[in-house]
């Protein structure tokens, strides 16, 4: 609905805009998201105020401070919050005028972390089990699926009783391009099968992609987890209680819906018929959901979440990164669509954990603005 790149913070006045001009687009919207907006306020101390330019000034892309530590304290004294909620998920998100508002990451820090991320790449090759799976990896009962680019091997601390890896020939986790990440998918839907084949009653796949050690990895060498359960997991479980509820009390399709909110928005894109957009409730930074056919056989499901990884990493400069894949289950395949979420998981240069006790407990506290993300994926595509 409004082409112009605006950002998260001036939410409230989209909505207002968006009521007078598409009041169907507007309702839909309503109907899925509750949200409000407040300012904090503070004092920063004179003594205080050189440190704060330092932490929280705007810097050009060569690092240099280019506001005056005047208006940067002025802007640290008085902060917009947004908050925006998912009536039906539960999800919820703080946006923070302070933290939106900064620039991208610099050329000189992006280059600082691209050679650190190199070197801790490198430093890993020496004695990596995942670079011969055959021989330093267990196999699942059924034996191993091998792909053009990958294999599988079970996790020897399994998360569930069907519990493996898709461990990638490559080791380097951020080095592949578009044949290698379709091999990935199939290699783990193929396992999938074999699964269900095996133990009919395991139905439900889940992929997830945890890239370096910051996003939960415990070996650096490319690899993704793959599971089958009986019933699905929580957060998978979330999603269909949620479709099944809202096509029960609104008669409308929950994901169609979801679509089109993040649509009158402008902050959704589309590859021909698949659907994404940046969300609005994201679990942490840069949140991008795909809703798809199976990625495994469908290109242009697999060439858009390809594409759009690509970015995180190319463009973005996200080194470290969970993906993961809700699927429906294997018997009822158009149950619902399959959901590819995407999320960056913060520098490696950083020691500070990027989730603490509020996103565990409390609201997910967000950075990136969700109209900075969707404007750099329109350049992608």
């Amino acid at each position: 609905m409004f082409d112009d790149v605006n950002s998260i913070m001036d939410f409230e006045n989209r909505v207002e805009r968006l009521r007078h001009v598409d009041e169907s687009a507007y309702s839909i919207l309503k109907k899925i998201y509750k949200f409000d907006s407040e300012i904090g306020f503070q004092v920063i101390p004179n003594s205080f105020e050189n440190k704060v330019t330092d932490y929280f000034g705007m810097r050009d892309t060569s690092g240099n401070i280019i506001e005056t530590p005047n208006k940067v304290v002025k802007r640290i004294a008085k902060q917009k919050i947004v908050k925006i909620t998912n009536r039906w998920t539960g999800e919820s998100t703080l946006f923070n005028s302070l933290r939106a508002d900064r620039p991208g990451i610099n050329k000189k820090d992006l280059e600082k972390e691209k050679k650190h991320v190199l070197r801790l790449i490198k430093k890993s090759e020496n004695g990596c089990d995942f670079c011969q799976p055959e021989k330093y990896t267990p196999e699942d009962v059924f034996g191993r699926i091998t792909g053009k680019y990958s294999v599988t091997a079970s996790n020897i601390a399994k998360y569930d009783v069907w519990s493996s890896l898709v461990i990638f020939c490559n080791h380097n986790p951020l080095k592949f391009n578009s044949q290698e990440f379709f091999d990935y998918l199939k290699t783990s839907f193929t396992w999938f099968k074999a699964v269900n084949n095996h133990s009919p009653q395991y139905i439900f796949p889940f992929f997830v992609w945890n890239c370096m050690p910051r996003a939960g990895a415990s070996q650096i060498h490319g690899h993704s987890q793959i599971l089958m359960s009986k019933e699905p997991y929580a957060g998978v479980e979330k999603l269909i209680k949620t479709y099944q509820n809202y096509q029960k009390k609104t008669g409308a399709n929950y994901f169609d819906d979801l679509y089109h909110a993040h649509q009158s928005l402008g902050l959704s894109m589309k590859n021909d018929d698949i659907r994404f957009f940046a969300s609005i409730t994201p679990l942490k930074e840069k949140e991008v959901i795909i809703l798809s056919e199976n990625p495994s056989k469908d290109l242009k499901a697999n060439t858009t979440i390809f594409k759009i990884l690509r970015c995180f990493i190319d463009v973005m400069g996200v080194f470290s990164f969970n993906l993961s894949i809700s699927s429906p289950p294997l018997n009822n395949e158009k149950e619902f669509p399959y959901i590819t979420r995407i999320v960056d998981r913060g520098s490696l240069l950083k020691s500070t954990a990027d989730i603490g006790g509020m996103e565990l407990y409390g609201s997910s506290v967000v950075a990136d603005d969700p109209y900075k993300i969707i404007n750099i994926l329109k350049e992608v595509f």
